[in-house]
């Protein structure tokens, strides 16, 4: 009888470790939801006083790849701060290519100081 009892103990046990593991998890996911929901509002609210010109830039970049696209979002940032526009060919006299050093950045030209 013991070992039947000790069998049953222990197979409750090996269940409440399951649930609590599983609730542990779904907390976790549901916390990450939130921190991601959360960041991508505040990047909203960011670009929604961008001007067409840089909503279009903006469109472009890969939001598959979330490294990529927060630089090329930080890239459109940038320029619609300064007001700068994509890179031709080259830039103008007086005028000097830039880029920030990560993948997915945009290239503009902005003035020489």
């Amino acid at each position: 009888m013991s070992d039947l009892s000790d069998k049953i103990k222990d197979r409750k046990f090996q269940i409440n470790v399951l649930v609590y593991a599983v609730i542990f998890i779904v907390v976790i996911i549901f916390l990450n939801w939130l921190i991601k929901s959360g960041q991508a509002d505040r990047s909203k609210n960011q670009v929604e006083n961008f001007n067409d010109y840089y909503k279009s830039l903006l469109a472009k970049c890969d939001k598959e790849n979330e490294k990529i696209y927060d630089c090329c979002l930080d890239s459109v940032k940038y320029m619609a701060a300064a007001n700068f526009e994509l890179a031709g060919i080259g830039c103008k006299p007086g005028f000097k290519l830039n880029t920030f050093n990560c993948i997915g950045s945009y290239k503009w030209c902005e003035m020489i100081r």
